[in-house]
Order: structure tokens, then C-alpha cells, then sequence
């Protein structure tokens, strides 16, 4: 996964305090990593209530863990498109 990374310097006005120390020293730099966090509520709390439910979620999971992702809906449009020619 892809993360970014950017330094900066601290100001007297900087607008840090979300999850920082109240006071960072004016003029130290700071490094703050932006990563993306893989997170689906669907496989963390869905509970399927029909048997074809269990099927298709036991799916789904197969599916993302070997890799697979989801599609927008723009994208299944184009999928589907793309596969009837």
C-alpha cells in the first residue's frame, strides 16, 4: 500500500493539536505519514441472517483476500461494457 510522507516546519500559529503534544517547539520539523487504512464494515460486523448470504459473503472474502478489489458502480458499468463487446 501506498503511504505519503511530508515534513514541515512548526509555526507559531500551526493548527497541530489533533493527536500532538500541546506545545511542539516553534521551528522544529515535523514528519506526518498519511497511509490508507484497509477498513470494510461489511466483513467486520455484517451478519448474514439466509444461507445464500453465508455463501456470498465466504465468497466475497475469498475474493478480497487473494488480492481482488471492489469496483464502483462506474466501474461494473464499464465491466459489463467492456465483456458484452
Amino acid at each position: 500500500m501506498n503511504a505519503l510522507t511530508f515534513e514541515t516546519a512548526v509555526a507559531a500559529d500551526h493548527q497541530l493539536h489533533y493527536e500532538l503534544p500541546a506545545s511542539l517547539p516553534v521551528g522544529s520539523t515535523v514528519r506526518v505519514t498519511v497511509e490508507w487504512v484497509v477498513h470494510d464494515p461489511i466483513l467486520d460486523h455484517y451478519q448474514p441472517r439466509t444461507e445464500i448470504g453465508h455463501k456470498l459473503l465466504a465468497l466475497r472474502r475469498a475474493y478480497l483476500e487473494s488480492g481482488g478489489k471492489l469496483m464502483t458502480w462506474d466501474e461494473i458499468d464499464e465491466e459489463v461494457r467492456r465483456r458484452r463487446g
